[in-house]
């Protein structure tokens, strides 16, 4: 009975140094670095607030491109188990995801919250496909695109032969439609074209051209909502199957509608601090456009936004589901 009882003991001690629960490692990986707004401001809070939650995982970034440096692999990574979580930029993963192409569409959205609470409804009501192989945690968009020139215009209608940077196919044809040579580059490749002088102008958000560090390399900056740039933040879908049920339920309570939210303030908020720090530097001039003038330029990109609709499958559906959601939004605001 002694020797038993002692053998009760010493399960007893070993059993208190182990952990009440096996952790499971989600590896968060992304092609920015730390300190950039998705970074901070949306998936660092987003990892701390279901930390705060849950004990079963164990979320760690991976930041700047440990797990993977293109900016064009990050879907086919985290598909691929490469990284468990990826911050994924539909626009640079051509063909994957042709509903997303709504949001890149000019005039349409004219922030980022109106583009980030969009963008998950569409998901809600199975809108947005190209999802094989991941499970979405978020949606989330920048502020909505400008026009940064290194060569000065007066309005969008100096951009004949001018050549500018295209982040995709919807930016490209959009600036083809006004004249311009567009050129789809990563914005590492547009910096080093504006420092060269062989591009004219990008098409950029304020918190992109911060991020990058382009907002030396131009001097003009239009005022125009020339697209939004929408986010995916995506899970491998072997590795959210493996996770418990309650790791799970954490995970979407501040993912989905939290983050979009989130997302979308943070950008603004984020964008407008920019674009403040610049007004008060006075060295890159803001060209400003009335409601009269936005309104003529939407009206003049309604063929870009037909030539989507037509193009995409599905395409009428979607692009009719998004204004419905805009309007509503709008008129409880």
């Amino acid at each position: 009975m002694k020797h038993f009882k002692t053998l009760l003991a010493a399960a007893a001690v070993t059993l208190a140094g182990l952990p009440a629960t096996a952790q499971e490692l989600v590896k968060i990986g992304t092609f920015v670095p730390e300190q950039s707004v998705g970074v901070a401001r949306v998936i660092k809070p987003w990892m701390e607030a279901v930390s705060a939650e849950t004990d079963s995982v164990q979320l760690q970034g991976f930041w700047g491109g440990t797990l993977g440096k293109s900016p064009f692999k990050q879907f086919e990574l985290v598909q691929n188990g490469v990284m468990d979580v990826s911050w994924v930029l539909p626009s640079y993963t051509a063909g994957q995801f042709p509903e997303m192409g709504v949001f890149e569409l000019p005039f349409l959205f004219r922030t980022a919250e109106e583009a980030s609470i969009v963008g998950w409804k569409l998901h809600e009501q199975g809108l947005l496909t190209g999802f094989d192989g991941v499970h979405v945690i978020g949606f989330f968009a920048a502020e909505p695109n400008a026009l940064f020139m290194k060569t000065k215009v007066d309005d969008l209608s100096g951009l004949g032969n001018m050549k500018i940077r295209a982040v995709g196919g919807i930016h490209a044809s959009w600036l083809e439609s006004l004249g311009a040579a567009s050129e789809t580059l990563s914005s590492a490749e547009m910096n080093e074209a504006l420092n060269r002088g062989t591009l004219d102008g990008a098409v950029q958000g304020w918190t992109g051209m911060r991020t990058f560090k382009s907002l030396p390399l131009v001097d003009q900056a239009h005022a125009v909502p020339a697209g939004a740039i929408p986010f995916l933040l995506l899970m491998n879908q072997s590795k959210w199957d493996a996770l418990p049920a309650e790791a799970q339920d954490k995970i979407m309570m501040h993912g989905g509608m939290a983050m979009a939210e989130m997302g979308g303030g943070a950008y603004t908020a984020v964008g407008e601090e920019i674009r403040a720090g610049v007004v008060d530097e006075g060295r890159i001039e803001i060209v400003e456009y009335s409601e009269e003038q936005l309104a003529q330029w939407t009206e003049a990109a309604q063929g870009v936004h037909q030539a989507w609709i037509e193009a995409t499958p599905n395409g009428q559906a979607v692009y009719d589901a998004a204004v419905a959601a805009l309007t509503e939004l709008r008129g409880s605001m």
